[in-house]
């Protein structure tokens, strides 16, 4: 994940890239002896994260909690009954999860699609895993 300390926006728009994060810091004009981080996280689906705190281990504490919550939305209610019971998960298990993956093909045209290296990153997202 590369890391940027610059600004992070252009004419109000964030230009995180996917797989990123960007911050800087600033002084609220109200509490200038404080310092703040402004956060972005944009994530391999392209989702954007942000979030303004006071130490830059907050902002990434929080985009952690952010990640896992949007992994759990997309896992099947059985699979991840087992994940919150820290119960094993089988082949199929992972299978079935895998399977809901649209692999990049060269012809289509559809944008929800992912090449091989993003599939393992999102893989390894779901199940904590570190494959390569």
């Amino acid at each position: 994940m590369k890391t940027t300390e610059n600004s992070i926006n252009q004419k109000g728009c964030s230009v995180c890239k996917a797989g990123e994060e960007n911050y800087t810091t600033f002084r609220p004009a109200h509490r200038p002896d404080c310092v703040f981080y402004q956060y972005d996280y944009r994530s391999q689906t392209g989702s954007l994260f942000s979030v303004v705190a006071p130490t830059l281990e907050e902002c990434r504490a929080k985009r952690d909690k952010w990640v896992q919550a949007n992994n759990y939305k997309r896992i099947f209610s059985r699979t991840l009954k087992k994940i919150e019971n820290n119960k094993r998960l089988t082949k199929d298990d992972m299978a079935y999860e895998i399977g809901k993956i649209n692999v990049y093909h060269h012809v289509s045209r559809s944008s929800d699609i992912y090449k091989r290296d993003e599939i393992v990153v999102i893989f390894n997202q779901l199940f904590g895993t570190e494959i390569k």
